[in-house]
């Protein structure tokens, strides 16, 4: 009988330690829901979703640029300006930082402001697929007429570019590190800045009684 109940014991003690020992997983929207998880030595997507959308609606506020799209619309029968995205300045210790995050949020940002209209036909945006339809009209599987001509594209009135600036220091056990934001945008026609963000963003870890 003992030995039952120390088997029993033992079995008890066993699923005890398995249920405690599991890990859980919890979905969320990285969309929508905030983690604050920072990394010391990456930027986290998080962090530049949150600077695209904040700088897209402190650009929509803009005096300068909220008159010039009045004026540009007043001059071309109520048409709105076209932008493209500039490559992303990418000024930390992280080479490999994948920047692609803010220009997707500032697209869709922007498109969905009718503020401007954003290019895929130049700009960090660009895709081949767009020029390279035109060549359809030499393939005679294509109805000519449905073919995309030459001379149809429309050149854009303004470019933003980003900026990633990434910094740290140390006092003792402490370190601080710290992310600064920048965005510009400027008319093309004649290259002055018309609007300008910049957002920092920082933390501070201590040190452990050994290592970081």
């Amino acid at each position: 009988m003992k030995i039952i109940n120390t088997i029993s014991a033992v079995a008890a003690f066993g699923g005890l330690l398995m249920a405690t020992g599991c890990a859980s997983t919890q979905i969320y929207d990285p969309t929508a829901d905030r983690t604050n998880i920072r990394d010391t030595r990456r930027i986290s997507q998080e962090e530049m979703r949150e600077v695209a959308r904040a700088a897209v609606q402190n650009a929509l506020v803009a005096p300068k640029l909220a008159r010039y799209v009045e004026k540009f619309r007043a001059d071309n029968g109520g048409r709105n300006p076209v932008l493209k995205l500039d490559r992303t300045i990418n000024d930390t210790n992280d080479p490999d930082l994948n920047t692609s995050v803010i220009s997707d949020v500032l697209f869709e940002e922007l498109l969905n402001s009718d503020k401007v209209e954003v290019t895929m036909a130049e700009g960090q945006g660009r895709t081949q697929a767009i020029g390279n339809s035109r060549l359809n009209v030499y393939d005679d599987n294509f109805n000519k007429a449905t073919v995309a001509k030459t001379g149809t594209l429309v050149a854009a009135n303004l470019v933003m570019r980003p900026k990633i600036v990434s910094q740290e220091t140390r006092d003792g056990r402490n370190r601080n590190i710290e992310r600064f934001f920048v965005m510009d945008m400027a008319e093309i026609d004649n290259g002055l800045i018309m609007w300008k963000y910049s957002k920092s963003l920082g933390f501070v870890t201590t040190r452990g009684a050994v290592g970081w």
